[in-house]
């Protein structure tokens, strides 16, 4: 999965000296959070390495009318990091550059911070942001520790870094939450074996995902362990993972992603359904550089079958979104909601795709929630890798605007 929108949508016009502003307002921001924190994560803590990627992907397009307000979001992560606990002293020791991704392994399975830490550190003196996938991704791909969100991480360090302007070295503070429970991952896909047929079955198959219910907890973990132990995900997905065909099936997980944003209640639109195309797309993104690609497009299912299984409660059909033409522009719709928003993007004339992108990515380039800046950013990203269903994805990141207008509320823990 290689279209991204930085390769396949009109750009915004950025002058030179507003982007090295930008580029410098990054890497001091950046270098805040390579020093890990000494208390386990939070929502906040464990975001904001992935939240600064992704405002740092979204501010080419950001319009001058919003960029002052959008590094001032940047700085305030920074402050919000300094203050969020005592930093960690840097490893005493370090492993040979030869061995950091075996030790990185190691320290995981271990449930070793210490060391994974030290491996991290290693690796950001050697490793290009785009080497990562290929050195630890395979690692982390099961492991549901650290909300299962390295894979993004490996997904957006690349996009924006890719001479280095966000340093390896945030990859620290991750390292250390993935190593805090080595038990915790996905277990299914040890048996996983790819079907010899093509993916035409996939969408189906998550479509019809039984209901469980949320169960207690509505993190990231006990909703995976919903659908993994069960033997849910194994039900759904055997035999409906292609070999082949990598391309059709990330289309499947992703418009069955975008659906239920749209379809569903908006009561988990904003920490719930975003979830479900921020995380699949990511391990999406950085499967051809994994040992097994397949396997990685299980993985990602699994989190599409996950949150069908715990939050769904309407059917999905790959057609099912056809909303009436509203009588509001699109500029006007974020105000009256989610099912206005949405709508009004939806028919919007084709001529206006271009300032649609500018306005989203403003739009959360300025608001205070990491998930919205996530999933603005994945939207954009799908649409320019599906253009077959472009309006789709830019109605979905629409519909999640429009509940942050007017109903949701920040997420604290």
């Amino acid at each position: 999965m290689t279209n991204t929108l930085s390769a396949a949508v009109a750009t915004s016009a950025r002058t030179d000296a507003a982007t090295e502003s930008d580029h410098a307002i990054l890497s001091e921001v950046a270098d805040t959070l390579t020093t890990p924190r000494d208390q386990p994560a939070n929502s906040f803590v464990l975001h904001a390495p992935l939240e600064v990627a992704a405002r740092s992907a979204l501010m080419r397009f950001v319009d001058d009318a919003h960029r002052h307000d959008a590094r001032e979001r940047l700085r305030e992560v920074a402050r919000q990091w300094a203050a969020s606990g005592n930093p960690v002293a840097p490893p005493s020791a370090l492993p040979a550059e030869s061995e950091a991704a075996g030790t990185f392994a190691a320290a995981l399975d271990a449930g070793d911070p210490d060391a994974a830490d030290a491996s991290a550190t290693m690796l950001a003196r050697f490793a290009q942001p785009g080497d990562l996938a290929a050195l630890i991704g395979d690692a982390i791909l099961t492991r549901t520790t650290a909300a299962a969100h390295a894979p993004i991480f490996l997904y957006l360090l690349p996009r924006v870094a890719p001479r280095g302007e966000l340093p390896v070295a945030l990859l620290r503070p991750l390292a250390r939450e993935l190593a805090r429970v080595p038990d915790w991952r996905i277990r299914w896909v040890d048996e996983f074996v790819p079907a010899t047929t093509t993916a035409s079955g996939l969408f189906a198959a998550i479509a019809a995902t039984p209901r469980v219910g949320a169960g207690d907890s509505q993190f990231v973990h006990p909703t995976l362990m919903q659908v993994d132990p069960s033997g849910v995900a194994a039900g759904q997905l055997a035999g409906t993972v292609p070999s082949r065909d990598h391309r059709a099936a990330a289309h499947a997980i992703l418009r069955a992603a975008a659906l239920s944003m749209l379809l569903e209640p908006d009561d988990h639109a904003p920490y719930g359904w975003s979830h479900c195309l921020t995380m699949p797309q990511a391990v999406l993104g950085i499967s051809d550089r994994l040992a097994d690609p397949a396997r990685a497009i299980a993985v990602a299912a699994t989190y599409a079958v996950a949150f069908r299984a715990t939050l769904g409660v309407r059917p999905l059909d790959e057609d099912g979104y056809a909303p009436e033409r509203p009588a509001l522009a699109w500029r006007e719709s974020f105000a009256a909601g989610s099912s206005a928003a949405a709508a009004a993007v939806w028919h919007a004339d084709a001529a206006d795709d271009p300032l649609i992108l500018i306005e989203l990515a403003s739009r959360a380039a300025v608001h205070g929630d990491a998930h919205l800046v996530k999933y603005t950013l994945a939207c954009l990203d799908a649409a320019a890798f599906d253009t077959e269903r472009r309006r789709l994805y830019l109605a979905a990141a629409a519909h999640l605007h429009g509940v942050w207008a007017t109903t949701a509320t920040p997420w604290r823990d």
